[in-house]
């Protein structure tokens, strides 16, 4: 579905992303695992044009034509290119990042009524599903601060999903969260895989990377050191370094 190749990003002398080629397929669900600093949310950033990378290059495979392939400079990408490729998006941040002063049917709503131009009717009724979906139909009409950071969060993945998107961008969903609300945020993506939601996740969580993904990235030092299947980089990793992180982790 999505191909990126030679990412590169830098802030000022320090360079962040130093040629990322990662391609993830459609239903696929790929964690992300590494040190802080690695560049694990840049790279996301960077593949929702939320940064603008140095180089780089994105292919997009549609999911309703299989045979048409939208090709995307990432440095040079015109605003009405990163816009479309948005659209196939649905990014869920580590601080939820929700309006505080609309419910959480108005905080999904929003991105309907003003981003798609949907009508108010039409973008009630997508957001009280996406609401209930993730078991939060019957806190609508509350607003954030009346919310557990978990059902925020959750909020958060609804106002993601209903823009309908390809692929779902996870940025550490639950480092915000005490343990028992990482698992009520965790469960609900692990629904959404179950489902056959496409999703890159940046994720500190080691289980939910074993448990739920497909395949696991490992990256340090901006680049991507190893990948594979969950058994083999968390049981039998080739590179000192993963094993050297893994330790650490337990």
């Amino acid at each position: 579905m999505l191909t990126v190749s030679d990412l590169h990003k830098s802030f000022g002398d320090s360079e962040i992303l130093r040629g990322i080629d990662i391609e993830i397929e459609k239903g696929e669900v790929i964690a992300v695992i590494g040190p802080s600093g690695s560049g694990k949310t840049t790279m996301l950033r960077c593949i929702s044009f939320l940064e603008k990378a140095d180089s780089g290059r994105m292919e997009f495979k549609c999911c309703d034509d299989e045979a048409k392939v939208e090709t995307y400079d990432m440095h040079h990408a015109s605003p009405a290119e990163i816009r479309r490729i948005r659209r196939h998006m649905g990014f869920v941040f580590q601080s939820f990042n929700l309006f505080q002063n609309r419910t959480a049917l108005g905080n999904v709503m929003e991105g309907l009524v003003t981003g798609l131009k949907r009508k108010k009717s039409e973008a009630e009724e997508i957001s009280r599903k996406m609401l209930a979906k993730v078991g939060l139909a019957e806190r609508a009409d509350y607003y954030p601060g009346e919310l557990s950071g978990g059902q925020q969060q959750r909020v958060a993945i609804a106002r993601a999903l209903a823009l309908d998107p390809d692929i779902m961008l996870f940025d550490e969903p639950t480092s915000a969260l005490d343990p028992e609300l990482t698992r009520e945020v965790l469960d609900t993506i692990r629904e959404l895989a179950s489902e056959g939601t496409t999703m890159l996740v940046v994720t500190h969580e080691m289980n939910f990377a074993r448990e739920v993904a497909g395949r696991v990235l490992f990256m340090e030092d901006g680049v991507i050191v190893e990948q594979g299947a969950p058994a083999q980089i968390f049981d039998a990793p080739e590179q000192e370094r993963t094993r050297e992180f893994l330790r650490r982790a337990k």
